[in-house]
């Protein structure tokens, strides 16, 4: 137990924060963490500071913390009663797997009257890469799923595992986005659909395929900007990369040059994930993160063309 850096905050553990890559011990806990507040019947889940890389502004790094920690006093309980039998043997459960809908076509075996070929085909995209490298498929019937996926262009968010066996794939679906089709009308009116539950805030979207190319990876917002650009590019599924996405490219990209490119009005947006991204590599000169400039009247990554992006990133 330690006090606090500034000394206000009474004591607190001190831990290597268990979500970074901090080995400094920058992470306090406080001895009232997790404990019941008497005036508002919640608990203090908020009572922890990583000064390494503000874990503690995730939502989801605070449930973690408080199941951990549940689980580390469940243990120190069970051996100061070795005597006592447990109640329950069961293995811990795993997360519930991702329900992948019914009925899927891959996109490059609809005929081209159908909306979704014909809306990509549109914007020139290539059906048969959509399909053999991003496994982008039609939904033809998602009713299993929650929200419905139906009659939506569908395509799987892998990520390496957690853990891995001899026996298991290196990466697994968590997830799936779905895009309503221009003139298609749907029963949800949202323009993309995640699956009930998931945290997109928590995914990055190419990170597999990121994995094994080469040269620089590519910051982009979303997934059609990164079919244009290809194998080398991650979506943050928005303009502001959260801590967990960071971390991501951090740690799976030690090294390697970035290159963001956002929307033509998001530059301020770009900058400003430049700077963190240079801050999250310490280390690694500031050159090896850049913000690259769509050509004039491209409003996003998906209008261009591929050339035109392999101009803007050399």
């Amino acid at each position: 137990i330690a006090s606090s850096p500034d000394g206000q905050r009474g004591e607190q553990y001190r831990i290597s924060c268990p979500f970074c890559n901090d080995l400094r011990q920058r992470c306090y806990i406080s001895c009232d963490f997790g404990v019941l507040d008497p005036k508002t019947r919640q608990r203090n889940d908020r009572l922890w500071f990583c000064f390494n890389e503000a874990c503690h502004e995730d939502p989801a790094y605070r449930k973690m913390l408080v199941s951990m920690i549940g689980e580390f006093s469940r243990q120190r309980r069970h051996q100061a009663a070795p005597t006592q039998v447990a109640n329950d043997s069961s293995p811990t459960p795993q997360p519930a797997p991702v329900l992948i809908p019914h009925a899927l076509t891959p996109i490059d075996q609809l005929l081209p009257p159908h909306p979704a070929a014909a809306y990509l085909t549109q914007r020139g995209f290539d059906l048969e890469y959509l399909s053999s490298t991003w496994w982008v498929h039609h939904c033809d019937d998602g009713h299993n799923c929650s929200p419905a996926p139906t009659g939506r262009i569908w395509f799987p968010i892998w990520m390496p595992r957690v853990s891995l066996s001899a026996d298991t794939p290196d990466n697994e679906i968590v997830g799936w986005q779905a895009r309503a089709i221009p003139g298609v009308p749907t029963h949800i009116q949202a323009k993309y659909l995640f699956p009930r539950g998931i945290a997109k805030s928590r995914l990055l979207y190419g990170l597999d395929l990121a994995k094994q190319a080469d040269g620089p990876v590519i910051v982009v917002e979303g997934p059609t900007d990164a079919w244009r650009i290809g194998p080398g590019a991650v979506a943050l599924f928005g303009k502001h990369p959260s801590a967990v996405q960071k971390n991501l490219l951090r740690r799976h990209f030690p090294g390697r040059p970035m290159v963001v490119m956002l929307d033509a009005d998001a530059q301020s947006e770009a900058h400003e994930i430049q700077r963190q991204l240079a801050m999250a590599r310490p280390g690694v000169s500031d050159r090896h993160v850049v913000v690259a400039q769509l050509p004039p009247g491209r409003g996003d990554p998906g209008d261009c063309t591929r050339g035109e992006l392999q101009a803007a990133i050399d």
